[in-house]
């Protein structure tokens, strides 16, 4: 996700049980001319590792070199990009646009598959509109015939953005095609959610985005539930306050405080979330300027009474 998955999100991620994590999305040429904000956006370590690193793009010569330089930079797995919904990214017929276009995909990943020594993965919507599903599902044929190592599937046709329910009877469809493992995502807000996508589903995993934001808890409920196993008490507000002051830490020792003052802004607003007094700390955290500030955020934020909700973001 981009503006979210970043080295800290990640560590602060994998600490609570996540397996495998993925940088933010990057384009394809300026991965090939090295500007220096996409190679910032890649900045891994030793401890962050399994690490995936997604690729966005449509040329099968700029993919594959692409690829080859984010092996270089310690990517363990290549994931292409065939899902994003964003209007510019769509206009550049890259992202979930190339849905309309299964041959060319297979072009790509002509290309793209033997270019690296890593698997190369795919993450896709099941169509770019209603009524696609030929053309999803034999994307799904041409991927698995390829050589990727798995097909991630959003739920969502690019029609629906993030609206809607995720279509866990098309996962199911791909899965019945795909002839390679199948990666389940879209509305996995709790373990429970997560153990309903492979029941239902057949799929290999899971993949959390969204509902992971401020809560990387979920981890360890998911992986509660997949054993049968009741999920763990919900974190106080004390608990998770606890694990923003780390975030923050973490964004400081990568960036410096000046900009981690910056980046922790939305990152505040993840957390506070469905305690008491939300709103008041989310506009506090979207002004926040200083250290002290800061702490007196965290400080009000660890005080407040946890109040369980679910989140509002599949």
């Amino acid at each position: 996700m981009v503006g979210c998955t970043d080295l800290a999100y990640r560590t602060i991620a994998r600490r609570f049980g996540c397996e495998m994590a993925f940088c933010e999305m990057v384009k394809d040429r300026p991965v090939v001319e090295g500007h220096p904000r996409t190679l910032a956006m890649l900045r891994t370590d030793q401890h962050d590792r399994p690490v995936g690193m997604q690729l966005l793009g449509r040329d099968p010569a700029m993919l594959a070199d692409a690829a080859q330089r984010l092996e270089q930079l310690g990517a363990d797995v290549i994931d292409l990009n065939l899902g994003c919904p964003v209007n510019k990214v769509v206009d550049d017929g890259c992202g979930s646009a190339l849905l309309k276009e299964p041959e060319h995909i297979g072009r790509i990943l002509e290309k793209l598959v033997p270019a690296v020594r890593v698997p190369v993965t795919i993450k896709m919507r099941t169509g770019f509109d209603d009524g696609d599903d030929d053309r999803f599902l034999h994307i799904a044929r041409i991927a698995g015939e390829s050589g990727v190592a798995w097909i991630t599937v959003h739920g969502r046709t690019r029609r629906q953005g993030y609206s809607g329910l995720s279509n866990t009877d098309a996962i199911r469809r791909v899965k019945d095609v795909a002839g390679v493992p199948v990666v389940g995502n879209g509305d996995i807000r709790c373990g429970a959610d997560a153990k309903r996508m492979m029941d239902v589903t057949g799929c290999d995993g899971v993949m959390v985005a969204r509902g992971a934001l401020g809560n990387p808890w979920i981890y360890r409920e998911i992986a509660l539930a997949l054993k049968g196993e009741p999920p763990p008490a919900r974190p106080t507000a004390a608990e998770r306050a606890a694990v923003l002051a780390d975030h923050f830490a973490l964004l400081r020792h990568d960036h410096g405080d000046e900009k981690a003052l910056i980046l922790v802004r939305p990152v505040i607003h993840w957390y506070v979330k469905g305690v008491p007094g939300a709103m008041a700390l989310r506009g506090r955290g979207g002004r926040v300027r200083t250290f002290e500030e800061l702490l007196a955020i965290i400080r009000d934020f660890a005080a407040a009474q946890a109040a369980p909700t679910a989140p509002d973001n599949p």
